[in-house]
């Protein structure tokens, strides 16, 4: 492809990505805190908009609104909704711990990687690989769901039945989530900075917006002492009747989504201003405070106005109208906040994905690409296999949230789990000097093995629920993908150690030596790119012969007559292919002429003539593409090309 081609290419790619940056310009790119947590925080964040629906449908079901023309009310049981508000308080508990215990991760562990790098030190390789692939997995999911559940609410709004076309609704579901990843994918290549200004601004609207929401909640509850609680038209399902322990622990795993999202942050502390460690661990104490207010304030509305989950709609969406009744502009707002953050909430994997792949790849476990940094000094290579991986989850599943979200989370949990083990190892192999001075043995810091014990308990056992109650519903195909991706981290160390095993040199001085070779040139019809590859092969070779299978009797003769002017004594060797196969006619032969010299090596010398215009190539006999590719895998064949520029 010529320069024409390539400058073509440039200039798409720079409309689309913006010009490089220079090595020099990467400590310029860092973030601060206000735009780190709209980075690394918004997956968090967002989880808040429908964490609280999760803890109502474990407490009190769903309520299926009918069409039907009787609207006969159907009073709902709400005894169980006080158990909403303590079920909040226990997850914002335990969304406390786990901020303390990665606040200690990021100042152990500065360069980032998270829960990965902590089992990695403190567990071994195998739960470091486990706690890797879970992340990843969940990563993609996080993408996959918020992408999906963004775009549903968006059709949503504008009434995507109204013509009852379900499948063509659920191929625009599809378009428009691979459209909307694509778009993700290309704002990230763009660079971590400029992305931070991207989505800074829809984040914060929509933290605006919720801490107004639940201002403005709080004081209409204050001031109306008792706010008529809503009515349902419709038939209730799932209701189920169970001993508040039971019900306490499953609204609790449920709403355990909440925390999803905050492990990104410890996965990328080198993306934060300097002293990295510092900014990254304020943004998660920031971030921390924010979510825990969001969500706390929402179930507590939800309990005082008496919400309850109804299909189609939301919690934060019955919230919005009961409270803002009369201000629609108001409640758009909201609504439209919560979209886009669901769908911004992807970013978060963006942000922490390809960081994690560029670790596992620096250990060997990912392919090496992974490492390297792209134009916009981001690792583009993590940007785009995240956004590819996801596409195809998004299409497997047809855009559907449900489908996705019995696998989401879990993974998170896991490595939760495994990073907080970790660091109570830690804490008991690595003991703080005791603050006795005159005691000279070391003290174990009881509050952190307490808090990353209690912890690691308390995330487990969310996960272990999880994995019970979703088991049918989806969640056993994370059982199977976790294994296959550490089997796939695992094939790749075992390909990277045997090939420094096998390229390594041995100890001694290397003398370079002497190479016998046979050149073939491959010739097709004899014209001007021809005549340069003969010279070519002269001045390496004694031994040259030009190759010419015969796919058109005719062609061959023209061939010949003109071999005998323009063929400089080298000897033209024609090879039948009764077929008209290129291929295998032309290894059988090459595979002869190894056999007949007994060489060390058969260079196979290929003409190929470049148009100035890239399309102009498109419209040329691929052959050889096709030869270079069937020859890559045959040890002692060296194939290259002599290219002859047209000028035009």
């Amino acid at each position: 492809m010529g320069s024409s081609a390539n400058s073509v290419i440039r200039q798409i790619k720079r409309f689309f990505l913006g010009a490089p940056l220079d090595s020099q310009s990467e400590k310029e790119e860092r973030l601060n805190i206000p735009v780190g947590l709209a980075v690394f925080a918004s997956d968090a964040l967002s989880s808040s908009a429908y964490a609280t629906d999760e803890i109502l449908i474990a407490l009190v079901g769903m309520i299926s609104v009918t069409a039907s023309t009787s609207m006969t009310e159907v009073s709902i049981d709400a005894s169980n909704l006080y158990l909403c508000f303590p079920v909040a308080l226990a997850i914002a508990s335990l969304l406390g711990i786990v901020i303390f215990s990665y606040r200690q991760i990021i100042q152990a562990y500065p360069d980032g990687g998270g829960a990965y790098i902590v089992a990695k030190d403190n567990l071994g390789p195998a739960c470091s690989l486990l706690a890797a692939a879970s992340l990843l997995f969940d990563y993609i999911l996080t993408v996959a769901v918020s992408v999906s559940a963004g775009v549903a609410a968006i059709m949503a709004t504008f009434h995507a039945r109204t013509f009852d076309q379900e499948v063509l609704e659920e191929r625009s579901a599809v378009a428009l989530s691979v459209a909307a990843i694509i778009a993700l994918v290309l704002m990230n290549l763009r660079g971590i900075k400029e992305n931070g200004r991207i989505v800074a601004i829809p984040a914060y609207v929509f933290i605006a917006s919720m801490l107004a929401l639940i201002f403005t909640g709080v004081f209409r509850s204050s001031v109306f002492a008792h706010p008529p609680p809503l009515t349902f038209h419709g038939v209730q399902i799932g209701v189920q009747h169970m001993a508040v322990g039971l019900m306490f622990l499953k609204a609790f795993a449920h709403g355990c989504a909440a925390l999803t999202g905050i492990e990104a942050v410890s996965n990328g502390v080198k993306a934060f201003k300097e002293p990295s460690a510092q900014t990254a661990n304020r943004t998660m104490v920031v971030m921390g405070g924010l979510l825990a207010t969001i969500f706390i304030g929402l179930t507590y509305l939800a309990m005082v106005y008496q919400i309850v989950p109804v299909e189609g709609d939301t919690v934060v969406s019955q919230i919005a109208r009961t409270i803002l009744s009369g201000q629609d502009i108001f409640y758009y707002v909201v609504q439209w906040a919560t979209m886009i953050i669901l769908i911004l909430a992807a970013n978060t994997s963006f942000g922490g994905f390809p960081r994690l792949a560029m670790i596992l790849a620096s250990d060997g476990y990912m392919p090496r690409q992974m490492i390297n940094l792209g134009d916009r000094l981001v690792y583009s290579n993590g940007i785009v296999l995240l956004g590819t991986l996801a596409a195809v989850f998004v299409v497997a599943f047809h855009a559907n949230v449900h489908a996705l979200m019995p696998m989401y989370a879990i993974g998170v949990f896991l490595s939760f789990t495994l990073a907080q083990l970790g660091m109570v190892v830690r804490s008991l192999r690595k003991p703080v000097a005791a603050s006795d001075s005159t005691e000279a043995r070391p003290a174990v810091d009881i509050k952190k093995v307490v808090a990353n014990g209690l912890g690691a308990f308390a995330t487990g056992s969310v996960c272990l629920l999880l994995c019970i109650e979703k088991f049918m519903a989806g969640a056993w195909l994370v059982l199977i993908c976790l294994p296959l991706i550490i089997w796939f981290f695992c094939c790749i160390s075992k390909h990277y150690r045997t090939s420094q095993r096998l390229l390594a040199l041995a100890p001694g001085t290397y003398h370079p030596v002497k190479v016998e070779h046979t050149v073939l040139v491959l010739v097709a019809a004899l014209n001007k790119s021809v005549l340069p590859a003969l010279g070519y092969a002269t001045s390496i070779s004694k031994r040259v012969e030009a190759v010419h299978v015969e796919l058109n009797p005719a062609a061959t003769a023209q061939l010949k007559q003109d071999w005998e002017a323009w063929g400089s004594g080298i000897e033209l060797v024609v090879l039948k292919s009764p077929h008209r196969s290129l291929s295998s006619t032309l290894l059988k032969y090459i595979d002869a002429v190894e056999a007949r010299y007994d060489h060390d090596v058969v260079t196979i010398v290929i003409p190929e003539f470049i148009s100035k215009k890239w399309w102009h190539h498109l419209l040329h006999n691929q052959s050889a593409i096709t030869i270079k590719t069937m020859l890559l895998f045959r040890p002692g064949k060296v194939v290259t090309t002599v290219r002859y520029h047209l000028k035009e």
